[in-house]
Parts: structure tokens; C-alpha cells; sequence
């Protein structure tokens, strides 16, 4: 692949150019290096000037040899650590100016009233627009995954510093240049690696620090915007915030049932102290008194009904101010809802659930005129928002957990004998449809009796059962068993709901048509939603298959009626990809998908369908926005939940204004993508330049794409699972080892004790290839399959369908960020010769012909060439980034030659350095 050039013109901002911003880090670096070391200053600008002269166009191993010299020299000095600490720092500083010119500064909110706009001026109405507006939803998943490689110290500089330059750049305040140095000279003396072990809840500290300070604040806003959009306030929030941190304990031996129990009151505090906050700043505002104005009917009653709540002095002084007197009541139950998750008695004068809250806040707004009313309508959508829960907690656990322990239970009862599990999938189900067939057992009565495991599985309802009574019904309802392979894993799950009461069954009804308008009090009869993820290729494919099964199963059946015919879906891109390579991944979550929504009418069930996606290439990364558009048709209507994942969620939200800029690009796209599932599905034939028409894939891109899954698939398989001595290889030719005793969260890095690639974790997988830049997951088996087909019928793909479209440019993303010139320095270590060479000779070949490929398709004399914006991000890290690389090779080279423990460690730490300072470079590590 010939190497690209910077692009001529570079993005503005308020006549700021990015060059400018980029001149502007790089002096403040330099300058602050001069003040603290000046020796590793002039190596800095030593290095750099070095790595100018070595130019891509030339670059090869001999070509590293002065730079090579330049490290031997400063780790002589002993100052390798600082100068890998100087060059994170950079690509910190780096990465803040980009996430700067990535946002629209004009207003990132009208994004929305543009794609509404947009819609309008292609035929849609208005009134059909406003109803769609109202119903979608968006559900981020925070999870706790560890591809965060940063300590909270940076993180918050990161927001400081993103702050200051807005200040510099865009309101002239050059004193911020101040706080911008103060803060680099802090992060200078602060060790790039934690030197302990990450605890869940420092991952719960972190995330609601981010929660906290930035996604309610720009939520709020985005519901905010929708109101005015519509001109009335908003029924529920199009925003729904979820997590995992507490809750995802597939192989995390830390999260416990005590640990959940201790995230749901954490979550709890924190949001009505919020609440309580936001309501005692309206105290001292709100001093109206009842001679200005007149109060409603129902806030009067309220108030007479409520005012003995209240201390007696502040009772008097508030008798002629009767907002002051409802907030102080309203700020006393909110008050009592604390007391109440701990009190072993009832608490009175509470509230019991959120809705209450909001009727008191409607209760006052409806006294007030708008501008009086704005920040009690404020208040309003934060409770919209938050609930009594904050972000709704996920469950999820592997399968077998379940099924070892009803095994034991139901050996115990006589339903079966203890091989349960090794039965076959027919005689498990009949043996659950006997169990579920008797009647409600009390668990308490053989708990005793039981093995501590099966025990640990009971106490995981029971812990759900308290968090919806004490907290709210809403703190977890996705129940989500991993590795799900067949439908006995759901009905295994379906067992303990119904004994913990978490399904209630219904009286059963004659036609599903009666069970869609069921009773009121028959809404809380299904209390979590039982959701399988399917995470490899096989089980993808398997998807619509058990859904059928399971539809058919008449206690499932049963319970789908229960819970009003939706059925969530988990679909896991990470295993998927390194179980088949990057676009058999794809192709197979496409099919999937298709099928499951293409079964609905049929079996008359609605798949709710929530993504598993990464921040990489590899494990689902790309903007949301592309995926989005590229879904197949009638995927969405309205509902998008997804993870969102690790560093992702830095990138994403941790300022208001990027918070903003990505909730209201998500909303704007969710409500075009959910206009054309509605309203054009059926004329997808008729509308060919319809977004609706390339999100379908016609039969003959249909065959095209089948053809390059298949052979893709093979390729990958081949070279990841049928090579001899791979594994071997994939240890030593990458830093696997190192990554795996770094202290990025809380979670191992293999669900299994083996040396197997399908035992250890997406996360590690893809971390360890990014950081030897190779990038294999992303990439590796598309050029075989491409240069297989046929050149024009590719192009026209890529012109016609949008999900081939978006697939290549993701992985065309990834692609540029290779370097096999730094890969083959990592392929050194690997100590037999034959393996060695086979495999990079693999490696190597495919590189080529994907590159050859990629140009071809995109008809590019250099990739990236049509998004000179991207590109130039790439380039913009490539020198630093390859001398962390190159820095990183040289001590691992000496730790793996030091033949005492002391310089091991200090060794270590120094390559755990790099392993940051590569991944802030290549802004993603898993």
C-alpha cells in the first residue's frame, strides 16, 4: 500500500485551524518538559527530529537503527521512564484538540431538528415525525470492561484541560494557558499505571464521577431540546441510562451478591442526593409568597394535607410561601427514601415511586408561568431521567452457572438424577417443563440442603427481589446468560423466576390477542427480562432456531405473554469476531438480526435486540451513527440499547460538550433510521434512493457477501485456529503477558484457566494484537475473500449497500493504523524459527492483498484519502506512538534477559508505561 500524504486542508474551528491547536500542545509540552527535566526535554525534541527524518516512505527496520541508538542513549541516562511518560502525555493532549474538532461547536443539539428537518423536506409528516420523536429511545449500557487504561486523575485533567483550550481558542482567555501547564506539571509527578489492582467499585467511582458530572447534565439538555421540539414536556425519558459495574459476573469473582446489593444503594444515594441538592437551591429561589400569586387546587389541598411533615419553625416560616413549603416537604420524603433501603420497619411520608416525585413537580409548574417554572421543569427531566435507580442494572452470567445448580436442585426433589447436563437438549427440556409444570416451591425449605454454589444462584433472586422492592422496579430488569447455545438455558432461568416471584404466571389466556391488553395488575408478572447472547458465529446462526423452540415451549410461551410478547436479544460482536474474523462477524450479526426480525410476525413476538459492541474495530466499534443507518430494515423502530464500553466512554462523555455532540448525533440518527423502519419498509423497492433501500441487501450483494463471509471465515480460521504452534505465537509476539498483570479492571483475562483462544477474553485478545500493531482481529481474512470476487461487482456494492459500505470503511480505519515494519520486530520474539516464519509469511500475505483490496474498492491512490479529517488523525500519532513501540521492544527484550527479580519490577512498570501510552496513541486498546 503506498503511504498516505497529510491532506492539504485541515478542519477550522471559529478560524482556529487544527494545526495551529496541534503547534500550540506540542510548545506547552516542550515548555513544561524544559521547566521539570530539562535532559528529557532535549531528548523529546532529540526523538522527534529523528523520527522526522525517518520517513514512512523509507521505513524499515535498518531505518530505526538511529532512533534505536537515541533510546539506548536516554535509558543509559535512566530516563527511559520519563520519556514515555513525555510521550503519553502528548498523545493525551493529542487526543483532547481532536475530540475538540470532532464536535460541532455551532450548537451539537440541532443536530436533531436537522435530520427532523431533513425528513420533512423528504415527505414525512409532521404529525407521524412528532409521534416517532416521543417513542424512541436510547439505552446506553455503561459497562465495566477494562480497555480504560487510564487512572481518574487523568481523566479528570483530560476534562480541565478540554475546558482551558476552548477558553484559549474560542473566548480569547489566554490565562488559561496557566491552568493548562499546573495541571500537566501534576500529571508529570503521577504514575501512568495504577500500582493496585482495580476494585469494582473504584469502576463504579470512576463511572459515576462521569455519570455525575457530565451525561445527566447533557441528557437533560437532549430531553430538553426534544420538549421545545414538541412543545409539551416528554411522558418518559427517550434516554435510558444502564450499567454493568455490579452486575456482569460472567468469570469476575468479585462481583457478589453483597457487591450488587452495595452498587443498587450506592446508585440510589447518589441519585436523590442529586435530587435533594437540585431541590434546595429551588428553596432559596423560589421565595414567592401567596399574595403574588395564586396556587392550584391541588397544591393547595397538598399542602394542607402535608404541612405536619414538616419541622414546626419551618412550617412558620413558611407559611405565606407555599413553593417553598411544598419543596421543603418534598425535599423530607426524598429525605426518607434513604432511611427507608435500611429500615427494617415501614417509613412513612416517602415516596414510593418516581412518578410521585414528578406529580409533586408537576404539582408546583402548574402554579407557575414558564419562566418562574424553569429549572422546576429542569428538575422534572432529571427525574425523567434517573428515576430512583439512576442507570438500570444489568445481570449477566454464564449459563452453566444456572444449569449446574437447578441440576443439583432438581436431583435433590427427584425430578432427575444428577446428570442433568449431560442430557441431551430434548430430554432437558422435557425434564424443565415437568419442574416448571409443579407448583411454586418455597426455596427456604431445601436451601440447607444444598451445596454453597446452588445456594450463591438462590440468593441471586432474592438479592433482585429486594432491589425492586426497596430501590425501584426499574434497577434491574435484563437478565442476560452468556454463551447461551440452546433454549434450556432460558428455562433454566425461568425456573428460579418463578419461584423467587420474579414471574408470577398468569391465568393462561385463550389467544395472544386477549394477552396484548392485559390487565393493569398483570403488568408486573414478568419482572426480568430473560435475554441470551449470542456471541459466536455458530450460536448466531442458531439464534432464530431457539427462538422458534422457545416460542413453542409453553411455559416460555407462557411467560412471553406475561411480559407482553418482547423478548431482548444480546448479540456479542466481540467473540463473534475472533471466533470468525471481522467480516464473517458482521455478516453473521446481519443475518441474524434479519432473521430474528423477520420472524416476528410469524411467531408473534417483538425481538428487542441489544448489541454487545467494543470501542475497537474488531469488537463492534465504528460510529454509531454509520451502524445505525446500516442495520437492516425494521431493526430498530425506535429502541437502540448498546454497550458502550471502557475508553469509550471517556471519548464519548466526559465532557458536556462531546456528551452532547454524541447523545444528540445518536438521537438524531435513531429518529431517521426509525422513520424509514416504520413508515417505508414496505416501498423499500419503490424508494431506491431511500436510506431504507441501502440498509437492505439485495439477493445479488446477498450472494456477493455470502461468498466473502465463507471465505473470510476459512482464512481466518485457518491462520487463528488450525495453525500449528499459534497460540504460541500469539503469546510471545505480543506484550499478552504484560497486559495481563496490568491493573486496568477488575476482571481476569480468561473465563477458563487454559491456553485455548476461545477461553480467553475478546478484550486481552484484541488489546494484545492493537498494541504490536498488527491489528489482525480487524482485518485479517477480508483481503483473501475480496481478491477472490469480482472488482466491479465489490465497487458496486460499496456504492449501494450501506452496511458493506460502513464495513469497509470501519475496517479501512483500523487497516491504517497497521505497521508491520514495528509488528515484525515483535515477531523476533518468537523462539522457534519455523513458526515464526510461517505465520508472519500469513500475516504478511494478507496484508497485502487487503490493502491492494481496500484501495481498489474505495478507489483511493491512498487509503483514507476521501476522509483527509481521519487520516490525518492517524498520522498525527504515527511518531509517537512508534517510539513508545520501539521502546516498548527494547525492555521487553531486557526483562526477558535480567536475571534478578529488582530490575524485573522496575522493568515492568516501565512496559506497562508503554502499554498506556500506545493505546492513548492508538485511542483504543481492546
Amino acid at each position: 500500500m503506498s503511504q498516505a500524504t497529510a491532506p492539504k486542508s485541515t478542519p477550522m474551528l471559529n478560524g482556529q485551524s487544527l494545526d495551529k491547536e496541534i503547534q500550540f500542545i506540542r510548545e506547552i509540552m516542550i515548555e513544561m518538559l524544559q521547566k521539570v527535566d530539562r535532559e528529557v526535554c532535549d531528548f523529546f525534541l532529540s526523538l522527534n527530529s529523528k523520527l522526522q527524518a525517518n520517513t514512512s516512505t523509507t521505513k524499515d527496520q535498518s531505518n530505526f537503527q538511529a532512533i534505536r541508538e537515541e533510546l539506548h542513549i536516554i535509558n543509559r541516562a535512566g530516563k527511559t521512564l520519563e520519556i514515555i511518560k513525555a510521550f503519553s502525555l502528548y498523545n493525551i493532549l493529542i487526543n483532547i484538540v481532536e475530540e475538540r474538532f470532532n464536535i460541532d461547536r455551532k450548537n451539537p443539539l440541532d443536530r436533531i431538528q436537522s435530520a427532523y428537518d431533513d425528513l420533512l423536506h423528504k415527505g414525512f409528516d409532521k404529525q407521524d415525525l412528532d409521534k416517532i420523536l416521543e417513542s424512541i429511545c436510547f439505552y446506553p449500557v455503561f459497562t465495566a470492561h477494562p480497555t480504560e487504561s487510564r487512572r481518574r486523575t487523568f481523566l479528570e485533567a483530560h476534562s480541565e484541560i478540554t475546558q482551558d483550550l476552548r477558553k484559549i481558542f474560542e473566548l480569547g482567555d489566554k490565562k488559561a494557558k496557566d491552568h493548562i501547564q499546573y495541571r500537566l506539571h501534576l500529571l508529570w509527578q503521577t504514575n501512568l499505571v495504577r500500582t493496585q489492582k482495580i476494585e469494582v467499585l473504584f469502576e463504579l467511582d470512576n463511572l459515576l464521577f462521569i455519570v455525575e458530572n457530565s451525561i445527566l447534565p447533557s441528557s437533560q439538555k437532549v430531553l430538553e431540546y426534544i420538549e421545545t421540539m414538541l412543545e409539551h414536556p416528554l411522558k418518559h425519558s427517550p434516554i435510558r441510562l444502564g450499567s454493568w459495574i455490579g452486575g456482569d459476573r460472567d468469570g469476575n469473582p468479585f462481583v457478589t451478591n453483597d457487591l450488587m446489593t452495595e452498587v443498587m444503594k450506592i446508585q440510589h444515594k447518589l441519585i436523590i442526593n442529586f435530587y435533594i441538592k437540585k431541590l434546595e437551591r429551588l428553596v432559596r429561589e423560589l421565595s414567592i409568597c401567596s399574595d403574588c400569586t395564586q396556587t392550584s387546587p391541588s397544591l393547595s389541598k397538598s399542602l394542607q394535607k402535608e404541612m405536619p411533615i414538616l419541622d414546626e419553625k419551618i412550617a412558620q416560616v413558611c407559611a405565606s410561601e407555599p413553593f417553598r413549603a411544598k419543596l421543603y416537604i418534598m425535599i423530607k420524603k426524598l429525605q426518607n427514601r434513604l432511611v427507608f433501603v435500611n429500615a427494617p420497619s415501614t417509613i412513612t411520608h416517602t415516596y414510593s415511586c418516581p412518578q410521585e416525585l414528578i406529580a409533586d413537580a408537576d404539582m408546583l409548574i402548574e402554579s407557575l408561568d414558564s419562566v418562574s417554572s424553569k429549572y422546576l421543569r429542569q428538575f422534572r427531566r432529571f427525574v425523567l431521567l434517573g428515576g430512583f435507580h439512576l442507570m438500570r442494572l444489568d445481570f449477566r452470567e454464564h449459563k452453566d452457572v444456572f444449569a449446574q445448580a437447578l441440576s443439583e436442585i432438581l436431583c435433590l426433589l427427584g425430578v432427575c438424577d444428577n446428570d442433568f447436563m449431560s442430557y441431551k437438549e430434548e430430554r432437558k427440556i422435557e425434564v424443565l417443563n415437568t419442574a416448571l409444570a409443579r407448583p411454586k416451591l418455597e426455596l427456604g425449605t431445601i436451601q440447607e440442603q444444598l451445596s454453597e454454589s446452588a445456594q450463591n444462584v438462590i440468593e441471586i433472586f432474592m438479592r433482585i427481589v429486594w432491589g425492586k422492592k426497596y430501590i425501584n422496579e426499574n434497577i434491574l430488569k435484563t437478565f442476560i446468560l452468556s454463551m447461551t447455545t440452546d433454549a434450556s438455558d432460558l428455562l433454566c432461568v425461568l425456573w428460579f423466576a418463578k419461584q423467587t416471584g420474579l414471574w408470577k404466571p398468569s391465568k393462561k389466556l385463550d389467544s395472544r390477542a386477549e394477552s396484548n391488553s392485559a390487565r393493569e395488575e398483570d403488568k408486573l408478572r414478568a419482572r426480568i427480562a430473560i435475554t441470551p447472547l449470542f456471541e459466536t458465529i455458530d450460536d448466531l446462526n442458531r439464534a432464530g432456531g431457539i427462538m422458534r423452540t422457545l416460542v413453542a415451549n409453553p411455559h416460555y410461551s407462557h411467560y412471553l405473554r406475561d411480559i407482553g410478547m418482547r423478548q431482548e436479544i444480546m448479540v456479542g460482536y466481540s467473540d463473534s469476531s475472533k471466533d470468525g474474523g471481522i467480516f464473517a462477524s458482521n455478516y453473521s450479526l446481519y443475518g441474524a438480526i434479519q432473521e430474528l426480525k423477520a420472524l416476528e410476525s410469524e411467531l408473534g413476538v417483538e425481538f428487542v435486540l441489544f448489541h454487545g459492541r467494543g470501542g475497537s474495530v474488531s469488537r463492534g466499534g465504528g460510529t454509531l451513527e454509520s451502524a445505525l443507518l446500516a442495520s437492516p430494515p425494521r431493526s430498530v423502530q425506535g429502541f437502540l440499547k448498546t454497550t458502550e464500553q471502557g475508553e469509550v466512554i471517556s471519548s464519548k462523555y466526559l465532557n458536556g460538550s462531546s456528551a452532547q455532540f454524541f447523545l444528540s448525533s445518536t438521537m438524531a440518527a435513531l429518529l431517521k433510521k426509525t422513520s424509514y423502519d416504520v413508515f417505508c419498509a414496505q416501498e423499500i423497492a419503490t424508494m431506491p434512493t431511500n436510506i431504507a433501500a441501502k440498509c437492505s441487501i439485495n439477493p445479488h450483494h446477498k450472494q456477493l457477501m455470502e461468498e466473502l463471509s465463507h471465505i473470510s471465515y476459512k482464512t481466518y480460521r485457518k491462520l487463528v485456529y488450525e495453525t500449528q504452534g499459534f497460540i504460541d505465537y500469539f503469546k510471545a509476539a505480543t506484550p499478552l503477558a504484560f497486559i495481563q498483570q496490568l491493573n486496568l479492571g477488575s476482571r481476569p483475562s480468561k473465563r477458563k484457566d487454559t491456553t485455548r483462544v476461545e477461553d480467553l477474553r475478546a478484550i486481552p485478545w484484541v488489546f494484545a494484537w492493537t498494541q504490536n500493531r498488527s491489528i489482525i482481529p480487524a482485518w485479517y481474512g477480508l483481503g483473501s475473500a475480496l481478491s477472490a470476487v469480482d472488482l466491479s461487482a465489490l465497487q458496486e456494492c460499496y456504492a449501494e449497500s450501506e452496511f458493506f459500505a460502513a464495513t469497509i470503511s470501519n475496517i479501512s480505519q483500523a487497516f491504517l493504523k497497521v505497521d508491520l515494519c514495528i509488528a515484525k520486530q515483535y515477531n523476533d520474539f518468537v523462539q522457534d524459527p519455523a513458526i515464526a516464519q510461517s505465520i508472519w509469511s500469513q500475516i504478511t500475505q494478507e496484508y497485502d492483498k487487503t490493502a491492494q483490496m481496500l484501495l481498489a474498492i474505495r478507489k483511493e491512490s491512498n487509503l483514507l484519502d476521501s476522509e483527509p479529517t481521519l487520516q490525518k488523525s492517524i498520522f498525527l500519532r504515527n511518531d509517537s506512538v512508534m517510539t513508545l513501540n520501539l521502546l516498548q521492544i527494547e525492555l521487553i527484550k531486557q526483562y526477558l534477559s535480567t536475571p534478578y527479580e529488582a530490575k524485573r519490577a522496575r522493568l515492568m512498570e516501565q512496559i506497562h508505561s508503554t502499554i498506556i501510552g500506545i493505546a492513548q496513541g492508538l485511542r483504543n486498546t481492546g
